[in-house]
């Protein structure tokens, strides 16, 4: 099936999808990135209570915030296709009275 065939709603869900996906491993390789920086050796020789670095709060937002769209776009499409199957069901119910 073409993604072009696919009602308006499922196709904005789908790409929501793919952007909180993206959004999220953006956010885990960030994360991965300013590790050094947030428990690497170079903090062990400072003081260790010294604030977090922005790139990791940041990386770990969109870690959260993709994973969360991710989810919500996700449940959007499953229930989009659980009423198109209702819908086929009830277009192939044949009544024999």
């Amino acid at each position: 099936m073409s993604f072009r065939a696919l009602p308006k709603n499922v196709q904005v869900h789908l790409v929501l999808w793919w952007a909180g996906m993206i959004v999220a491993g953006l956010g885990v390789l960030g994360f991965i990135l300013s590790f050094n920086e947030v428990a690497g050796p170079s903090r062990w020789a400072t003081d260790v209570s010294t604030d977090i670095p922005w790139f990791a709060y940041i990386s770990i937002f969109m870690w959260a915030g993709g994973g969360l769209l991710a989810w919500y776009s996700r449940h959007r499409v499953n229930a989009a296709v659980r009423k198109r199957k209702a819908e086929l069901a009830d277009a192939a119910r044949v009544d024999v009275d």
